[in-house]
């Protein structure tokens, strides 16, 4: 079976109807996770508006490509809408995920505007670049997306909350895995479209969500999940996977941008020293291997 059959037979929305929302209002949730639990229904409501704008481009439109992206919107919608659900549920006042998502494109900074410039710019010039780039960068993406649902599953006292965030991380863990081995069949015997892509990479990492958050807002969230040395041990982790790519040895993009963040992080969450950090990426590394 084709990795593309493979994912038709298997996609559908995440499944919350069955969740227990008696024993989630019971345990309730911290003010920290329903932060997270915001930022995340946010830029999951946003890939709507990623999909409209590569949509658009003429070199995307292959019909596997399509097709895969068309389940990765429906999907990752319903993750936003599972999430919104979810906070209701716990007495969150909060808004439809469609009406959230509205709000949040119209407050779209610049940054926004100049990506979906920049990405039809590369789509004309570099068509097979660009493929490659947009798989890649997915793949990237998603593997950190998937880190972060698995630890709030880890973190939180509510057991609803743990087995939600597990059944969105499964799903986020599949697409990484389609987005994974699309990047390497198009970076694979191309070392000027490798040399692009890791470029791109090293200049412009960062998480998902920049267009409609903050940098700071970003970083802060993400060390909040990661706190200290830990986010320089799922970000080597991330690198190891990503490394596996052609022409991606060495890569270091993620830990390049754990470390330039740690100036306007609160005290808390902020990595001890040099020392821990490379132990804690040597972590990261060996979790990768394994």
């Amino acid at each position: 079976m084709s990795d593309i059959a493979y994912h038709i037979a298997i996609s559908n929305k995440v499944e919350f109807e069955d969740l227990d929302f008696d024993t989630a209002r019971k345990h309730g949730i911290t003010d920290q996770e329903i932060e997270t639990l915001k930022y995340f229904a946010d830029i999951e409501s946003q890939t709507v508006y990623y999909f409209l704008e590569v949509a658009k481009l003429q070199v995307v439109r292959d019909p596997e490509l399509l097709t895969f992206l068309t389940m990765w919107n429906y999907e990752e919608y319903f993750h936003s809408y599972a999430l919104t659900r979810f906070m209701e549920e716990c007495g969150v006042p909060v808004e439809s995920a469609t009406d959230r998502s509205t709000k949040v494109r119209a407050g779209a900074r610049f940054k926004a505007k100049f990506e979906d410039f920049a990405q039809g710019l590369i789509a004309k010039s570099a068509p097979k670049s660009f493929i490659g780039l947009w798989m890649f960068w997915g793949a990237l993406q998603e593997c950190l997306t998937t880190q972060a649902y698995e630890e709030l599953a880890n973190q939180t006292k509510n057991p609803v909350l743990q087995e939600l965030c597990r059944r969105i991380a499964k799903q986020e863990r599949r697409h990484f895995a389609y987005y994974w081995s699309a990047s390497k069949r198009r970076l694979e015997g191309r070392p000027n479209t490798q040399k692009f892509v890791r470029f791109i990479a090293n200049q412009f990492y960062a998480p998902v969500g920049g267009g409609v958050k903050t940098d700071e807002e970003g970083a802060r969230l993400v060390a909040k999940l990661f706190p200290q040395e830990r986010i320089f041990e799922v970000m080597s982790y991330i690198e190891k996977k990503m490394a596996l790519l052609p022409g991606m040895a060495g890569l270091d993009c993620c830990t390049g941008w754990a470390a330039k963040i740690q100036p306007i992080l609160p005290e808390e969450t902020r990595a001890r020293s040099m020392g821990e950090r490379r132990d804690a990426q040597k972590k990261g590394a060996d979790r990768a291997a394994a």
